[in-house]
Order: structure tokens, then sequence, then C-alpha cells
């Protein structure tokens, strides 16, 4: 005797259609994706300008109070002999070896050194109005 059984059918998966039906990927799911891709690479080269952008002006605010304290050191070390044209001296050279369109401007009296550095932000040439940056010190000699 021969019993028959049941014909068993492939399960559903969940969104309801055969398994045997679903190929692969669609067009629109790559396109999708490669848009999501892109967005998130130029989020990163944008990423990437900025802090080149940001390094730069470190580097040069660093270069900026770098000369303020060798100029005021030079003041402290050469008390007797170190006159203010001397120091302006020291301090143009420095700022114009150091930073783009770098001035230095050094004032003292008999126990204090003023001295500021400026210098143009190079990086924004192409505005109108260029900032100025400056940092200044002062110090007892």
């Amino acid at each position: 005797m021969i019993i028959n059984s049941p014909v068993k059918s492939m399960p559903l998966n969940s969104g309801g259609f055969d398994k045997r039906h679903q190929a692969g990927v669609s067009l629109i799911e790559i396109l999708i994706t490669l848009l999501i891709l892109a967005i998130g690479l130029l989020g990163l080269a944008a990423l990437q300008g900025f802090s080149l952008q940001t390094g730069q002006a470190s580097y040069q605010r660093t270069q900026a109070v770098n000369i303020a304290y060798e100029v005021a050191d030079y003041a402290r070390a050469n008390r007797s002999t170190a006159s203010v044209f001397k120091l302006n001296e020291l301090a143009a050279e420095l700022a114009v070896r150091r930073l783009p369109a770098g001035l230095a401007t050094v004032a003292r009296t008999d126990d204090e050194v003023t001295v500021i550095v400026t210098w143009t932000d190079g990086r924004l040439e192409d505005l109108e109005a260029v900032p100025v940056r400056e940092e200044k010190i002062v110090t007892r000699i």
C-alpha cells in the first residue's frame, strides 16, 4: 500500500516572495548606494580641507609667538646694548622670513619691551579685505 504524503511547499520569506524569484540587487539599490557613498566622500574631502586650513593658521600663529619671544629674549639677554633700532631690525627680519607679509614692531621703555607681530592670512587672498592677524606680547626685561 502506498501512502501519499502531503506535498511540502517552499516557505515564503518575510517579504512574501518566493526566494527563487529574488535574482540579485536591483539597479535602483546600486544607484542609492553610490549616491550615499559619494556624499560621504565629499564630506571627507571637505573635512580634510578644513583641517589643512586650521593647521596652517595654527602654524602661522605659532611662528608669530616664537618671533615675539625671540625678540624679547634677545632684549633680556642684551639689556644694555639692545636698542630699539636693533630690536626692530631683528623682529622685522624674522617676521619677513617666517610669515606671509609679516611685519614686527618693537617698543621699549626702561623696564618693558612690547613686541607686535602682524601678518596676513595668505589663504584668503581672493577676498576684498584680507584679514590681518596680530600677536602682541609685553614683557619686563
